[in-house]
């Protein structure tokens, strides 16, 4: 700001400034409350939904259960014997929904409002929070409020610690800690290679800490109106995640991932199916992000071609989408393009996005 030599004229610089200041701050005030308003509408809506369904099943003799049992995420609702084209029963796979998180405050808000949401929709199987480079006093103080909060709401809500990896490529990219950490998930909690047959059906989620879910998020979209973005794949004969067929979130950054140097990141992959993807599949297939759904199977492989590249894509590529053009070009490299839906099914989004989180 430049002074005026005038006494008077500096006096009025100094007061435009303090009122700036103090719009500034009024506006983040009005952001917060902004935000905090969703929150309460969305509990509110939730919570007016799930009477009316419960009087519903009672006016119908439909359930005799008491209302706390028909929450309970033991008893999620979701039919457990679905039938495939065969028209024999199908057994419902394992669900692990993972999100990758630090250790800041703000983060931990979140991972309590995802871990309540997950609880409210009755989210099939297991919900991990993967959180990377804590202390070793935050570790036992989020530990501490893990087990005598979040473990009140289900026994299948967890937390898995993980080193921090910003720097694992001697560079200082805080979202290194997503791959990383959930590999390092992978092997260290599912030890997915030491139960290989039993993980490989299962179905394995990567949702972001911001995000809330409003109904359970399945493999299955048989009976959904979910939005399919077009390619000349076309859609899916069967609307479910499978082997072969991982889905993702559309996101507009199109065939971005493909138009880095990918001399560079595939100098030792000359041969990678990524360089063979058509221009369609890099713009309609390939540009996802959370939630990232696979099974157990095709997500290791993923997740490890991720790891892989995802250091050598921030090499040529600092921006904030790294991580996420590391996922497109990973998932590429193993020849498995994504069903993208055009809407993130069930989830808002903070004011914040992409600030400060994993």
């Amino acid at each position: 700001m430049a002074f005026s030599s005038h006494p008077q004229q500096r006096r009025l610089n100094i007061s435009g400034s303090q009122q700036r200041s103090k719009f500034k701050l009024r506006l983040d005030y009005v952001f917060t409350a902004f935000f905090a308003l969703i929150v309460v509408v969305q509990l509110v809506l939730h919570q007016s939904v799930h009477k009316a369904d419960s009087a519903a099943q009672t006016n119908n003799g439909s359930s005799s259960l008491p209302a706390s049992r028909l929450n309970s995420p033991k008893s999620p609702i979701i039919d457990n014997t679905n039938t495939n084209n065969a028209g024999t029963p199908e057994k419902f796979p394992t669900h692990y929904t993972t999100f990758s998180t630090a250790c800041s405050s703000s983060q931990n808000w979140q991972s309590f409002l995802f871990f309540f949401f997950a609880h409210k929709v009755n989210q099939p199987g297991h919900v991990i929070r993967i959180a990377s480079g804590c202390t070793t006093e935050q570790q036992e103080e989020l530990t501490k409020f893990h087990e005598s909060t979040i473990k009140k709401l289900s026994e299948n809500f967890h937390v898995h610690f993980t080193p921090d990896f910003a720097r694992v490529s001697n560079d200082n990219y805080k979202y290194y800690n997503k791959p990383f950490g959930v590999q390092h998930w992978l092997n260290n909690w599912l030890k997915f290679e030491e139960n290989r047959e039993e993980m490989e059906d299962s179905i394995i989620m990567i949702l972001d800490p911001d995000m809330v879910l409003l109904r359970p998020l399945t493999y299955d979209f048989t009976d959904s109106n979910v939005l399919i973005h077009h390619s000349k794949r076309g859609p899916p004969a069967v609307k479910k995640v499978m082997h072969g067929q991982p889905w993702a979130s559309l996101y507009a950054f199109g065939d971005g991932p493909f138009r880095v140097d990918l001399n560079y990141v595939f100098a030792n992959l000359t041969d990678s199916p990524a360089l063979k993807a058509t221009q369609d599949e890099r713009s309609n297939n390939y540009p996802g992000g959370p939630p990232y759904m696979a099974t157990g199977r095709d997500m290791f492989n993923i997740v490890n071609s991720w790891v892989m590249l995802v250091t050598r894509v921030h090499h040529v590529y600092e921006q904030l989408l790294g991580e996420m053009y590391g996922w497109s070009l990973g998932a590429a490299h193993m020849n498995l393009p994504h069903v993208l839906a055009k809407v993130s099914w069930c989830q808002i989004r903070t004011l914040e996005m992409e600030k400060g989180g994993n």
